[in-house]
């Protein structure tokens, strides 16, 4: 045995000695314990200062919100959409620490929505007007008939208290049910080979089917938030599963703790060893083989999910916020049907062995209980206010989506998808001739025109010319006989 000898001063040994374990063990909290408590304290005052600057930027930001209307006889597929996902990460930004903690500036938030007004369906993109330009550029390179027009906002047509005399709500935020690496079913899964004319089953019909059903009052909104993250480490989660999946060692850098185990704890650890037996490791553990053959031993639902993480972790992720929303008048509220349709609808997104999405339970307004009953106004209000004010920080957290998950889940329907219940436009819009003249902002038309056409030149004479009283002849009486016209083959002076 190897003993170890500490000489303590006498006032530590006595004090040791004489102070029961309490005391000392309160005595310790009160000298120490006050370090934490004022570390949460300062962590809460900054993240409310944080809150506070980035109410204020986000407040002096110039929103505006678009209607999307594309004619029924253009080819619409997700890929495009996909495109156009990609295209639009280029708003990322690199905020500084100035910015973030002095500015409250954050990354760039855009809201696309699918809202049901009576019946009445709009495709929505709502985003900050300086980035209006480059929204209608990326969807103008994926579908050149698309059509946009500001549209005034729609959130008000709803109250804001609950419970309320006249309205009633349901609705929630929706969450994926597993790892954000694996991924939910997309719109590569709905490609039907087994018909020759109609190849994509569209996930979206069944919801804007759905949506057309609205009655008088009813409205049926979805809103879905998204912004791009500060980095990509998300996927460093779906890279550490791959490895593990396939037996990969995982190289573990060396921390400030493994340091300073290493350094000042080395003969701690070296008499714990001698200890324990030569030979032994210190915490009593045996280092784990490496399996070099875990690849082989793999099922095919193992390599299916290795694939499925290893394709989503490829495509740029957006953090998303997804909510839906049902409100009508309380004499004909359809709470159950639509509870029940909410949960089939969303469910032909989930794939039972990598992802899906399901319902964030706190933002649900439930009263199966009493004491559900009791927080459901408030629960009410949050909903319809989180919506309306299209906030990304309230509610459940962020949901990693990758480009082609978005758009699964909003994209325009295909031109063979003929539900008459969409709004869109009739016909294309052409673009006019580069070599058209414009006038001036203080000309009523262009200087000439009509000089330059010679039917308008004609109609300006002959509107000029003047214009002679009409006579009408007035009709001669049946025993007057008036000669009207002489011949020209009568002599003219034929004996009488």
């Amino acid at each position: 045995m190897i003993g170890i000898a500490i000489h303590l001063p006498n006032v530590v040994v006595h004090y040791l000695k004489v102070t029961p374990f309490p005391l000392m063990m309160t005595q310790a909290l009160l000298l120490v314990g006050w370090v934490p408590i004022l570390g949460v304290i300062i962590w809460g005052l900054t993240h409310i200062w944080l809150d506070y600057k980035q109410g204020i930027y986000s407040k002096g930001l110039k929103w505006v919100l678009l209607e999307v209307n594309v004619p029924q006889d253009a080819i619409n597929t997700p890929k495009g959409m996909e495109n156009f996902f990609m295209n639009l990460s280029g708003v990322k930004s690199g905020i500084t620490w100035r910015e973030i903690w002095l500015v409250g500036k954050e990354q760039a938030s855009f809201s696309f929505e699918i809202v049901s007004n009576e019946g009445k369906i709009q495709f929505l993109i709502r985003t900050i007007d300086k980035y209006r330009d480059l929204v209608e550029a990326a969807l103008y390179a994926q579908y050149p008939e698309a059509q946009f027009t500001e549209v005034p906002d729609y959130v008000t047509q709803i109250p804001k208290e609950y419970p309320n005399n006249e309205y009633d709500v349901f609705g929630g935020e929706l969450a994926l049910s597993n790892k954000s690496y694996f991924p939910i079913r997309t719109f590569e899964d709905f490609e039907h080979q087994g018909e020759k004319d109609f190849r994509f089953k569209d996930p979206l019909l069944p919801i804007i089917e759905m949506m057309g059903k609205m009655r008088e009052k009813e409205h049926y909104w979805i809103q879905f938030i998204i912004r791009p993250p500060d980095d990509q480490h998300w996927t460093k989660e779906g890279i550490a599963y791959l490895n593990k999946m396939m037996g990969k060692e995982e190289k573990h850098k060396p921390g400030f703790m493994d340091s300073l185990s290493e350094n000042a704890l080395w003969l701690p650890k070296g008499i714990a060893s001698q200890l324990i037996g030569f030979g032994g490791a210190a915490d009593g553990h045996k280092e784990e083989k490496k399996d070099d053959f875990r690849m082989f031993r793999m099922t095919p639902q193992e390599r299916l999910m290795l694939d499925a993480v290893a394709e989503k972790i490829s495509k740029v992720g957006w953090k998303t916020k997804i909510r839906f929303l049902y409100a009508g008048p309380k004499t004909a509220f359809r709470k159950g049907l639509m509870a029940s349709s909410m949960k089939g609808m969303w469910a032909v997104f989930t794939n039972q062995n990598l992802n899906g999405l399901s319902l964030h339970g706190p933002a649900v307004p439930k009263d199966d209980y009493f004491w559900q009953a009791w927080q459901m106004p408030q629960k009410q209000k949050n909903l319809v206010s989180r919506y309306q004010r299209r906030s990304g920080g309230e509610g459940g957290s962020w949901q990693m989506l990758n480009t082609v998950e978005l758009a699964t889940l909003f994209h325009f329907p295909a031109a063979d998808a003929r539900t008459p219940v969409l709004s869109t436009t009739g016909a294309r819009r052409a673009e006019a001739p580069s070599a058209l003249q414009v006038a001036m902002h203080n000309e009523p038309q262009l200087q000439n025109w009509k000089l330059q056409n010679a039917d308008a030149k004609e109609e300006e004479r002959v509107q000029s010319l003047p214009v002679a009283p009409l006579s009408v002849p007035t009709p001669a009486s049946p025993t007057e006989h008036v000669l009207l016209h002489e011949p020209d083959d009568v002599p003219p002076n034929l004996p009488m």
